[in-house]
């Protein structure tokens, strides 16, 4: 009755469903486990992940739906709250001052908590022909 669904449109929901704030933290957390120093290549990657997951974070807020809408804020919120308790978890119990790197991850996390709304509403304030 009706046609299988495409696998393209499967991979297009994962994309759209995935917290991608997430491999932030988890590309800190396992070059704190490994004993990885980011001062050179490994600074390096992440700052090039960081700049990627923040274009998709951009590119996945425009044009989406309720349901997925809300997928994206929560999984803004539970970033923001990782990596607050990442940073707290390193000053406090283990007596380390975050690296520039720790707080450029918080940064873009905490930015794309921000901005992904406002680029949501703004767009569908232009879907719904309402915005100036």
């Amino acid at each position: 009755m009706f046609p299988p669904a495409e696998p393209a449109a499967r991979r297009k929901s994962i994309f759209f469903l995935f917290p991608w704030p997430l491999l932030l933290i988890a590309y800190l957390v396992g070059a704190h486990l490994l004993g990885l120093k980011m001062q050179g290549p490994t600074g390096y990657v992440f700052v090039g992940l960081g700049v990627a997951v923040t274009f998709i974070e951009f590119f996945k807020s425009g044009d989406i739906d309720a349901r997925l809408f809300f997928v994206d804020l929560l999984g803004a919120v539970v970033a923001v709250v990782a990596a607050t308790v990442l940073l707290c978890y390193l000053y406090f119990e283990l007596d380390r001052m975050p690296t520039f790197f720790h707080w450029l991850g918080y940064a873009l996390i905490l930015g794309d908590a921000l901005f992904s709304p406002f680029n949501s509403f703004r767009t569908a304030l232009r879907n719904f022909g309402l915005g100036g």
